[in-house]
């Protein structure tokens, strides 16, 4: 429409992560989970209290837009992006997550023990994530989730050459058909021939049974 003109500004605001367990000489694995649409990080983080809390620390990052999951009131949940305004959500994401990480003194890029794990929406974020900023992590977990398509696939071998990658889905998954799981892991396969797929029975969900065999893999 004539006369209207988008114009975008920097603000600063607060955003928040949750963590389990500190990190100390005994920290074996430092976990950076991305939880999926329409949830919190502070409850996703509640999946993880099963692991070995003298060897697993976990941060839980949390999606910068927040919402009612259901009408005007009551639960709220959060999403990590939209199509509106992609690029700059995508820039402030990637500034919160490194932002979070500094503020507890971890550097990504050097971090041996990280482990990714991004659940539905959050994999496809995670991933992205470490595209974008070169992050060469010892293990990423896709959980029911898929890789990003604006990142190259040459770029994703080079980026998890060297890192264990599984991918975890439910027989029973209600937002992925059987043809969108086979396509997937055929991707997953010809692009990372290091994959390991987990089965679980059950739905769009955390299996905590998976979960803790993935952590000990």
């Amino acid at each position: 429409m004539k006369n209207i003109t988008k114009h975008n500004v920097q603000v600063q605001r607060t955003a928040r992560y949750f963590t389990l367990n500190a990190v100390t000489a005994d920290t074996k694995h430092i976990w950076v989970v991305f939880h999926g649409y329409g949830q919190l990080g502070e409850y996703f983080i509640r999946h993880f209290r099963q692991l070995d809390p003298k060897a697993h620390t976990i941060i839980a990052l949390e999606g910068l837009s927040r919402f009612y999951v259901d009408g005007l009131g009551g639960r709220v949940g959060a999403s990590w992006m939209t199509s509106e305004d992609r690029e700059d959500e995508i820039t402030d994401q990637s500034g919160y997550i490194n932002a979070v990480l500094g503020n507890l003194g971890i550097d990504p890029s050097t971090e041996k023990r990280l482990t990714v794990l991004g659940f539905s929406q959050g994999a496809t974020t995670a991933v992205r994530w470490m595209a974008n900023n070169r992050i060469h992590a010892g293990r990423l977990v896709i959980w029911a989730g898929q890789l990003p398509h604006d990142v190259a696939p040459e770029r994703l071998r080079s980026l998890l050459s060297g890192t264990k990658v599984d991918f975890c889905i439910g027989t029973e998954d209600e937002f992925i058909t059987n043809e969108q799981v086979d396509e997937r892991m055929g991707q997953l396969r010809q692009l990372l021939p290091q994959l390991k797929v987990h089965w679980f029975g059950g739905k769009h969900v955390m299996d905590s049974a998976t979960l803790l065999k993935v952590s000990q893999g």
